[in-house]
């Protein structure tokens, strides 16, 4: 169980090494009395928080500034009614095809990139504020400038990570 309240996170999280974030909320399951809150998160090497198999926790009133990759953070696609209310997330640093953390390129095309050592994630040459893996989530209210896009809604056929064959 995890009770995180009025804390500051600065210069944590480690690029493209997964599970290095600042706050992570690992395969806890049900945890409706789990939260995140009232925190700050800045100048972040990678998200400001993952949500990972974890259900119906609170993540509301925090501030997250200068981080590098997807910010608020649904992991898997298994995550759901977990709440995210009145959060914010911004300049937020795309992650280069060469794993470089400066944001790149022009427009809304990209062409096609593939995990490897530089490259964890490929959606992260697309980072924006929220990663929301699962439409059974509450997004409440929040704020998002800079990244590829304020909200991005990937369409997952399947879970990814330890959950993909569920």
């Amino acid at each position: 169980v995890g009770y995180v309240e009025g804390i500051e996170l600065y210069r944590m999280g480690q690029t493209n090494v997964l599970g290095r974030y600042p706050i992570h909320f690992h395969l806890l399951g049900d945890c409706p009395e789990c939260y995140f809150k009232s925190s700050s998160v800045h100048e972040s090497y990678y998200r400001c928080i993952s949500v990972h198999g974890t259900n119906q926790m609170t993540v509301s009133e925090n501030v997250a500034y200068d981080i590098t990759g997807f910010c608020y953070y649904l992991e898997d696609g298994v995550e759901q009614e977990n709440t995210l209310s009145y959060n914010l997330g911004a300049f937020i640093h795309m992650i280069g095809p060469s794993g470089n953390s400066i944001p790149w390129g022009t427009g809304q095309t990209t062409e096609t990139y593939y995990e490897s050592d530089n490259l964890r994630l490929p959606a992260d040459v697309t980072a924006s504020a929220f990663y929301i893996t699962n439409v059974h989530n509450n997004i409440i209210g929040n704020a998002a400038s800079g990244g590829w896009a304020g909200l991005a809604f990937p369409s997952l056929p399947t879970p990814l990570g330890v959950h993909k064959d569920v």
